[in-house]
């Protein structure tokens, strides 16, 4: 096997990435990564790493030169949505150079998400027939390696990445954050909300929801999503999670049974920046609802999916948790989990009054075949989830350890403006532009 050449873009705001290449170059392979930003620099490798500090539009410009010299064979990259990613994703399927996708994992706790090409809305999963789901998989799923809870690592990584993008952002002066919001409003409203959430909201929500379930109140269930989610802005008819809300609140006014009521659940990392309180409460006078809607900024999750008479959201991975609970499972907006068989399919109007529960022979399968073909046992956050993540992505990725020394001398690619030919794929459907398969799957 010959040694391979990985370009890293940009990753999660922890050390992940960093211990992966290194990872990586101690199979002998070798090794790039591209910092946009100061704490794209703070968690990236001393060895080989570049500054790229120009305008978007140039990226593919700047990727050709290094791509003539160092003859990259795979990329790696956090999430295909964020602008830098947009730029790049053009060039590197062009040139035929392989792509691996890291996301937030599509299962949690436990997992991370690993796959070519793209994620989410992008995935190849979009491509499988129904009958891909329902046929159960030569191997069932194995129980993940538990890693803990990541809050305070996460937090902790997120602070001194905010901190790095503020102390270089000389270094950096073209670089903008896809993020909604920038880190000292998100910091001021997190100081503003966690606190009141731990020593108020939680034990008084929880006791509200013990309380709906010894009532035996009939209640469906809509979990929030964060506005910087790119599940919402790009796989979702939505632009923000207000215009989701009015959609849910106004079907239910209008279609739901009157004595159900509707629990609104805020996400939990939310900043409050964003007052979707607020926006609830005006909705509720404009629709006479006070009596029928109950927000939440905390609560126990799984106790309210294993009682809700069904579950409302635009494309959340809690999505897969309320089928793994045998809620009814109605989803607003492009989802992997978003299947005949599993999710409600006629809309939300009707589903108040007609969804049905998930078939759980189905799930399953599907749960199997989504580990099988995506999921890798691990987080981005803790040392543990970090090793088990590294440990099963190189696996996944096909990285083997070689015994020729990293290229170093490169001759030159000559520059070019057409696409790669990209190899000719081994399964019989539509597939995007590049065909490379991990070992072992049927993607």
């Amino acid at each position: 096997m010959m040694p391979r050449t990985f370009l890293f873009l940009q990753g999660v705001a922890t050390p992940f990435f960093r211990e992966l290449s290194s990872a990586i170059r101690r199979k002998g392979h070798q090794t790039y990564r591209v910092n946009f930003c100061g704490g794209d620099r703070l968690f990236s490798e001393k060895h080989n790493s570049w500054r790229y500090d120009q305008p978007l539009d140039k990226l593919s410009i700047w990727l050709t030169e290094k791509h003539q010299t160092h003859q990259f064979t795979d990329a790696i990259l956090f999430g295909d949505t964020r602008p830098v990613h947009k730029e790049a994703i053009k060039f590197l399927r062009e040139q035929g150079i392989q792509i691996h996708v890291f996301e937030e994992g599509y299962l949690r706790p436990h997992w991370i998400t690993l796959e070519q090409d793209g994620v989410n809305g992008h995935s190849r999963l979009m491509e499988k027939p129904i009958d891909f789901w329902r046929s159960p998989p030569a191997v069932m799923e194995n129980k993940p390696e538990p890693t803990g809870n990541t809050f305070a690592q996460r937090a902790f990584h997120d602070i001194k990445y905010r901190l790095a993008n503020a102390a270089l952002k000389p270094l950096f002066q073209h670089y903008r954050t896809h993020r909604p919001v920038n880190a000292l409003v998100e910091y001021g409203g997190w100081a503003k909300r966690l606190p009141a959430v731990k020593f108020w909201h939680s034990s008084q929500e929880n006791k509200l929801i013990d309380q709906l379930v010894e009532n035996k109140t009939p209640y469906y269930l809509f979990p929030l999503q964060l506005d910087a989610d790119s599940q919402i802005r790009t796989h979702s008819p939505y632009d923000s999670v207000h215009a989701s809300i009015q959609d849910v609140v106004s079907s239910f006014a209008k279609h739901a049974p009157a004595h159900t009521k509707l629990v609104i659940k805020n996400h939990p990392l939310a900043t409050g920046v964003i007052n979707h309180f607020k926006q609830v409460g005006k909705l509720c006078d404009k629709y006479k609802l006070h009596e029928r809607i109950v927000f939440l900024q905390s609560g126990h999750l799984p106790t309210l999916l294993d009682h809700t008479s069904g579950t409302i959201l635009v494309n959340s991975t809690t999505g897969t948790s309320a089928l793994f609970h045998g809620s009814p499972v109605c989803a607003l907006g492009t989802a992997v989990f978003n299947l005949p068989g599993l999710t409600f399919q006629h809309g939300l109007d009707r589903f108040w009054t007609e969804g049905k529960a998930p078939d759980q022979a189905m799930f399953k399968n599907f749960r199997s075949l989504l580990v099988q073909h995506s999921q890798i046992n691990g987080d981005f956050y803790s040392k543990k989830g970090i090793s088990l993540a590294i440990s099963g992505s190189l696996h996944r990725m096909d990285i083997q350890k070689v015994a020729q020394e990293p290229r170093t001398n490169k001759r030159p690619l000559p520059a070019s403006t057409h696409p790669a030919q990209a190899a000719l794929p081994k399964y019989g459907m539509k597939l995007p532009e590049t065909t490379y398969q991990y070992k072992n799957t049927d993607l």
